[in-house]
């Protein structure tokens, strides 16, 4: 088992990690919400904020360098 399935079986996926995101704005607009509680949801959205923003940047530069090499592959074959 390669380490970043490790990785990925320890973290949400990301469809659920938004869900989850979307659920805790929705409570942190209840007027009635205990503090401390707002504050723990505010905390955990947080780290799933910044989960999901690393994740998508990682995917958007493999597929940038996808991209950069398909490009390449194609200008090498174009030239031959």
């Amino acid at each position: 088992m390669t380490a970043e399935r490790i990785v990925a079986e320890k973290e949400p996926a990301l469809d659920k990690a938004l869900e989850r995101l979307e659920a805790i704005a929705d409570k942190l607009e209840d007027p009635s919400l205990d503090l401390d509680e707002a504050v723990r949801l505010y905390e955990e959205g947080m780290r799933l904020y910044a989960d999901c923003a690393k994740r998508l940047d990682a995917a958007d530069l493999r597929i940038t360098q996808l991209a950069e090499a398909l490009a390449k592959q194609a200008k090498e074959h174009g030239a031959s």
